[in-house]
């Protein structure tokens, strides 16, 4: 053992992440191929080993067995029964969840209309009751370690507040989040769905590893994330990329008002015509011809302000509302924006559809449970690859629907 390997501990939790970040990485491994991996000498992994395996984080697995002299070894693997996490896309119309094991394997998972006529307070306790149950009825026993909520809101750096929420008004402020992570009883991360759809895509979906990528969440509401070198960021005040807000020029409306499904759907109704969904102007282009080249435009003007602010490589769209735009209609966008600004983004739809804010939440979760037993947050991001057979295992996962879900 190396002078360094024996200092702070600081180092010890170091030592110890980078072993456990090894083996979550998913190949199968032993001791001296760990040692190789990480640069540690051969007595600090057999401790840190030896130290997980009483900890219940690690199992030994099947014999390695290796060509020419030396012992056979065992094989290592991170357990996954070691502790369950849970993924929550809360929205304005529906409350989705995902209980999966430590490798990210769903377990079960949920799909129930979101109680909005409940209080902040409320509409917390049924999260954590529903979640609570959802580990008891089908946990086996292992422990919940961590959970993540993506909210239709604004959340502030702190994570601590809601400073903004369109269609759930009731989660604003510092009730909602208090009570929800007091009722787990878990560390509990909260916030912005459209930061928690582009970390799904970042973990699982076919996005480039060191490009700047912007998401685009046209849905009930508009949204927007960013990432610079597969890191979310996020403002002071979480208002980083709320382009919905911003007037249209020379108009009284607002991006959201064109380019979501509630905004759309109300600015319609205040035009006089009386509609039951946005789809119906879609579905109806000879008579609203003119609101449609509207909305083109304002499209237009929404990817014109993200590709100036951040040059991004790649612009995704996720949401139902994003299912009104033709792929022509969205290369149309991408070459204007380059004709006009000089940016060039490649506009693409999101391969893990409606399931990325979960997926999202699931990572979230994932990450604060690998940071919580000494994974550095750099190491997490190393261990992260793209996995689009996650979007099938979840979809074949089982469904509980004990609180009356309502299928799409």
């Amino acid at each position: 053992m190396t002078k360094l390997e024996r200092g702070s501990a600081g180092t010890r939790t170091a030592n110890r992440g980078a072993i456990i970040a090894a083996l979550l990485s998913g190949a199968e491994t032993d001791r001296r191929q760990l040692v190789a991996s990480t640069g540690l000498s051969w007595a600090t992994v057999a401790r840190i080993v030896d130290d997980l395996l009483a900890d219940g984080l690690v199992l030994e697995q099947r014999k390695i067995v290796r060509d020419g002299p030396g012992r056979h070894a065992a094989a290592l693997g991170f357990n996954p029964r070691a502790g369950l996490v849970c993924g929550i896309d809360l929205g304005g119309t529906y409350c989705r969840m995902v209980i999966a094991d430590g490798l990210g394997t769903a377990v079960i998972r949920c799909r129930d209309k979101t109680p909005r006529e409940l209080g902040a307070a409320e509409l917390a306790s049924w999260i954590a009751t529903r979640v609570l149950g959802l580990v008891e009825r089908y946990g086996d026993g292992v422990p919940l370690t961590s959970v993540a909520i993506g909210l239709p809101g604004v959340v502030a750096s702190s994570k601590d507040r809601v400073v903004g929420s369109f269609n759930l008004p009731q989660i604003l402020g510092t009730t909602f989040v208090e009570t929800v992570g007091a009722e787990l009883g878990v560390p509990t991360i909260i916030d912005n769905d459209s930061n928690l759809a582009l970390l799904g895509e970042l973990h699982y979906g076919e996005l480039p590893r060191d490009e700047t990528v912007v998401l685009l969440s046209l849905g009930t509401g508009l949204g927007s994330a960013v990432a610079f070198n597969r890191q979310v960021l996020a403002g002071p005040e979480g208002l980083l990329g709320e382009f919905g807000r911003l007037r249209l020029p020379g108009r009284k409306e607002r991006l959201r008002d064109l380019l979501s499904g509630a905004g759309l759907l109300a600015l319609a109704r205040a035009s006089g015509h009386d509609l039951a969904s946005a789809d119906e102007v879609f579905d109806d282009p000879a008579r609203f011809h003119g609101l449609i080249d509207e909305i083109h435009e304002a499209l237009l003007h929404l990817v014109s302000i993200v590709a100036l602010a951040y040059e991004p490589g790649t612009v995704v769209f996720t949401g139902g509302f994003s299912g009104a735009f033709s792929d022509a209609v969205l290369e149309t966008v991408g070459a204007t924006t380059y004709e006009t600004i000089g940016v060039h983004s490649e506009l693409r739809r999101s391969v893990l559809r409606d399931s990325g804010g979960l997926l999202g939440a699931m990572a979230a979760a994932l990450s604060g449970y690998y940071t919580a037993i000494g994974v550095a947050r750099h190491q997490v991001v190393a261990i992260t690859t793209a996995d689009l057979g996650v979007v099938a295992r979840l979809d074949e996962c089982p469904v509980d629907s004990s609180a009356k879900e309502e299928q799409p």
